[in-house]
């Protein structure tokens, strides 16, 4: 067998274990025997500090908005300084995976208002647990295929799609949007160009 032709690494630092797995999930669909991509997964920074001395490939930060909006600027504003691809969710993560699934445009105040949708998205039992590390490896991403990726970028698109330019909010030179609100897309279509996967 050759070695891959296509390869494509990125430093991701992942505000939790819902990231970082459907990134070693994401890794697995997209490999072939031409292509590898590789996600270098590290905790956030304490003090949003995105240097990373001595890496020649890309940077990522995936993390929440959390109802923390001091706290996501900081993020957002850390990203930017640092020339760190910013990937975030609004309000959560829970939203990335349910657009997996379907469409989800409404306005939530709450942290856990996804998870319902995700349970029922995804065929989970009543009371599962989607931020537990077996749920999300053993019920969650097995019902992720590289087709589901692509909905959830379009339904993304769609969301975005439907905001006013007026409506954006902006911390230093990032606008952003209250939620439901995502840019965690933006690096899914950046690592499929870069390994040369059509999302249409």
């Amino acid at each position: 067998m050759s070695a891959p032709q296509i390869r494509y690494q990125c430093l991701c630092f992942c505000d939790g274990q819902q990231e970082a797995l459907y990134l070693k999930h994401l890794a697995k669909l997209l490999k072939t025997d031409s292509r590898r991509v590789t996600f270098t997964l590290k905790e956030m920074p304490r003090k949003n500090n995105f240097e990373a001395r001595g890496i020649a490939y890309d940077k990522a930060a995936l993390f929440d908005h959390d109802n923390k909006p001091e706290l996501f600027k900081e993020k957002l504003n850390a990203c930017a300084k640092s020339k760190c691809f910013y990937a975030y969710s609004n309000l959560d993560f829970d939203l990335w995976l349910l657009l997996h699934k379907r469409d989800f445009a409404a306005p939530v105040h709450k942290n856990d208002a996804y998870v319902q949708h995700v349970r029922d998205s995804f065929a989970l039992d009543e009371e599962a647990d989607i931020k537990n590390a077996a749920i999300m490896a053993d019920k969650i991403l097995p019902g992720i295929a590289l087709s589901d990726v692509k909905d959830a970028i379009r339904r993304a698109d769609k969301i975005r799609a439907h905001k006013l330019p007026s409506d954006a909010l902006q911390t230093g030179t990032i606008k952003y949007f209250h939620n439901p609100d995502l840019h965690i897309h933006e690096f899914i279509k950046k690592v499929f160009a870069e390994c040369g996967e059509p999302i249409e």
